[in-house]
């Protein structure tokens, strides 16, 4: 039998929460609990009905059972991590099965960025909820907006092709016979102080010494248009201003030709930011996932074509479930940025320090000369946060345990390098937590 209940008309792009599970009586139960979320709410009672639904509608969270018949749920999260258009939508299994190493890899290898056993904490789920569609939301309005500057590129680029903010006539000879006055707003003086002057003296780059020889002048002779899509001009303080730039001759033998510039301070200004938010951490500012595993990419390039000693760190807290069960989730994240605080504290600058998920940090060291080196920052992780700590009238416990792979010794991808940190701090979890342990390849190999 299918079943749908709670689903409100979606308004502003607010996303729904999925839920999947093959007995009614618990699509009831999860309905009755999520009413306090206040967001659309899916029930459906089938893996395969799931998939069906999600391909007609955009949610923001799939709660969803793992053992299902014909199509249970690491099926389901499998398929949805090879569409497209629900690859990212967050998966949280909740299931009855006990949490074994076999079943928690599963289930996160299939795409999952939380397991939950029945029956579920009613708090801990409408906190990670919460979070998790806050996530969601913030992505999704990340990618509209990226979505809109590329719109906006293009709509920039047909004004190229026909007007511009600023203009100016210059003659053959390298001078400015008119400037508009947005042109003259952009370089900070007057349509007056700009005629009469040389182009040259207002173009930092592309860099010409003459007039001459120079790209515009060359164009100009050959009757062709140039366009510059990464200019600078400087400005009358001489500060750079970046600008597109397009420069035509003028017809009817007016021995002169037209410079259109377009001020691209914002459209630059937001693809940076666009970028740094995309490889950063919300809670702690520190790198993300997705930028940890580029300075990852980065530094094995680094290490390939110098042989420059490198080595990551895999950092798992000791004792941080306990916070966030006494304290609270927002008493765990204050903890985390005190965390993230006190490691980078212990770092060189060029230190590359990531939170990749929950309470999982990583640090990738380059120029090193020996893994002992590696061993002594390690040491003095585990030694800045382990012990009893006091934060914003906070008492806590905490630890650390530490795994470290070398490169290239230990892996020459990311996949590998990663899997043989990862094993190294299981390692140092069993040997006592608390400690730090290198990656032995014969001792625990990689599968």
């Amino acid at each position: 039998m299918g079943m749908e209940v709670g689903v409100v008309q979606e308004q502003d792009q607010t996303l729904g929460i999925l839920v999947v599970d093959d007995r009614v009586e618990n699509l009831e139960d999860m309905q009755e609990l999520l009413e306090e979320i206040e967001r659309p709410v899916h029930c459906i009672d089938s893996g395969a009905k799931a998939l069906e639904f999600l391909a007609q509608t955009q949610v923001g969270l799939v709660l969803l059972d793992v053992q299902m018949p014909r199509m249970d749920g690491f099926e389901v999260a499998r398929r949805m991590r090879e569409d497209p258009r629900t690859r990212f939508t967050p998966i949280i299994f909740i299931s009855g099965m006990i949490q074994t190493d076999d079943v928690l890899s599963q289930g996160y290898g299939a795409g999952a960025v939380d397991f939950m056993s029945k029956p579920v904490q009613p708090a801990i789920l409408l906190h990670k909820v919460r979070a998790l569609l806050e996530h969601e939301q913030y992505r999704s309005s990340l990618l509209r907006l990226s979505q809109q500057l590329e719109r906006e590129r293009a709509f920039n680029a047909s004004i190229l092709d026909n007007t511009a903010e600023g203009i100016m006539v210059v003659g053959d000879d390298g001078r400015i016979r008119f400037a508009n006055p947005a042109i003259a707003r952009m370089l900070g003086c007057t349509s007056d102080e700009l005629a009469g002057s040389e182009l040259l003296g207002w173009i930092d780059t592309p860099h010409e010494d003459h007039w001459h020889t120079s790209s515009f002048h060359q164009h100009w002779q050959r009757g062709e248009t140039l366009r510059l899509h990464d200019a600078n001009l400087r400005n009358c303080e001489g500060r750079s201003v970046p600008v597109a730039l397009s420069c035509s001759p003028l017809p009817d033998g007016q021995q002169a030709m037209i410079l259109l510039a377009l001020d691209m301070s914002v459209v630059r200004d937001l693809h940076r930011q666009l970028e740094s938010l995309a490889i950063t951490d919300a809670l702690t500012g520190l790198l993300n996932r997705r930028g940890f595993l580029q300075e990852l990419q980065a530094s094995i390039s680094r290490n390939e074509r110098t042989g420059q000693k490198a080595a990551l760190l895999f950092l798992d807290l000791d004792g941080f479930k306990l916070i966030n069960d006494s304290l609270g989730h927002e008493a765990g994240d204050k903890v985390l940025r005190w965390v993230s605080g006190q490691l980078k504290a212990c770092l060189r600058p060029y230190d590359r320090l990531a939170r990749i998920g929950g309470d999982e940090f990583t640090v990738i060291l380059d120029s090193l000369n020996s893994p002992s080196d590696a061993a002594s920052v390690a040491h003095k992780l585990i030694d800045q946060i382990s012990g009893e700590q006091q934060f914003e009238g906070m008492h806590f416990n905490l630890g650390a345990s530490v795994g470290i792979a070398c490169l290239p010794a230990d892996g020459t991808t990311i996949e590998d390098v990663l899997r043989a940190a990862d094993t190294a701090m299981y390692a140092a979890k069993r040997g006592g937590r608390r400690q730090f342990r290198f990656y032995d390849a014969e001792a625990q190999p990689l599968s």
